[in-house]
């Protein structure tokens, strides 16, 4: 008997279904009958009576079904107060997040966390947009940052960030002195690519596609910093997210070139779990996410968004400007 195997035990007993009950604890169904199958080898009884029309607690499911409330509090309520007895004098912090999240948004809010709690340690893993919640509800990971709400019960999803899609070339453009451009414009152009980030790879060629043309690909690389290095290279246009080139845009060393009818937008969503125990270090992270001001850290001028967008949640304001792990 395992903590884990008690955990989907209690979720099924609850939800009186397999198929809610993988759905609660992020896992595929046979995978959690499974568990519950081995949970009941080991105490040697069936815990549920499979003869009914509706799934139904035996005597000793109904016993366990009190113990093992009791267990997983014991398990919640010790980590609490391990982590409450540092008084985040020392712990570990753990982020799975997409590439535009982890390299140009926490910087900022982990700068202000590393002033308040300069002895956490912080660990910043690039992961599969799809596996981020997953690893969120095992606790694999404590915080997670997605591009869309996950369905998941037990985790909670929160917009901490609202960002578009921009077409940007090198100064030297021929584009980049015109004050409007059409989608056909860009017809015999050459496009550098984000090859992992295949969510918004497919929407880029779908614009493309509904104003009957192609896009046309010179090289597929495998993260922003490289797309900009290319676009600075004048050997391709690109079209990115507004957050990756606000540094590069303050300078001029790129140019937004204002396509009519680019209308991508991308949110940034924190994941974390709404059910049981999250460290301390953890839900001080997730505060101090949720109020961070973005104005204030990222590079300027920034100009209002040109399309609208979701209004994040605390003082978080709009920035204008999968097996694949996303941008």
């Amino acid at each position: 008997m395992d903590l884990l195997q008690l955990e989907h035990f209690l979720a099924v007993a609850q939800e009186g279904s397999f198929t809610r009950a993988a759905e609660r604890v992020c896992r595929t169904q046979p995978a959690v009958s499974q568990s519950v199958k081995k949970l009941e080898e080991a105490v040697g009884v069936p815990l549920f009576a499979r003869d009914m029309p509706e799934l139904t607690l035996t005597e000793a499911g109904r016993t366990l079904v009190g113990y093992a409330k009791h267990m997983l509090k014991l398990r919640d309520d010790a980590m609490r107060q391990i982590c409450e007895l540092h008084s985040l004098s020392t712990g570990h912090l753990t982020i799975g997040a997409y590439e535009s999240a982890a390299v140009y948004l926490l910087p900022g809010p982990l700068r202000r966390y590393f002033s308040h709690f300069p002895r956490i340690k912080v660990g910043i893993h690039r992961r599969p947009l799809d596996e981020i919640p997953r690893q969120v509800m095992d606790r694999e990971i404590d915080i997670g940052f997605v591009k869309d709400e996950t369905p998941f019960h037990g985790l909670k999803s929160v917009m901490v960030h609202a960002d578009e899609m921009i077409c940007i070339a090198s100064p030297r453009h021929p584009l980049t002195t015109r004050s409007r451009v059409q989608v056909t414009d860009l017809a015999t152009e050459p496009f550098v690519v984000h090859h992992l980030c295949s969510t918004t790879e497919q929407k880029i060629l779908r614009l493309f596609e509904a104003h009957g043309i192609r896009c046309n690909i010179a090289a597929e690389l495998w993260s922003f910093e490289n797309v900009k290095h290319f676009v600075q290279q004048d050997i391709g246009m690109a079209i990115v997210p507004r957050v990756t080139v606000l540094q590069e845009l303050s300078t001029g060393a790129l140019i937004d070139v204002p396509v009519e009818g680019l209308d991508i937008s991308r949110r940034t969503l924190m994941v974390f779990r709404e059910r049981g125990y999250v460290s301390d270090c953890a839900q001080q992270f997730i505060d101090m996410v949720k109020q961070f001001d973005w104005e204030e850290w990222l590079p300027s001028p920034i100009a209002a968004p040109r399309r609208g967008a979701e209004k994040p949640v605390g003082r978080l304001q709009p920035v204008p400007h999968r097996r694949r792990s996303g941008g």
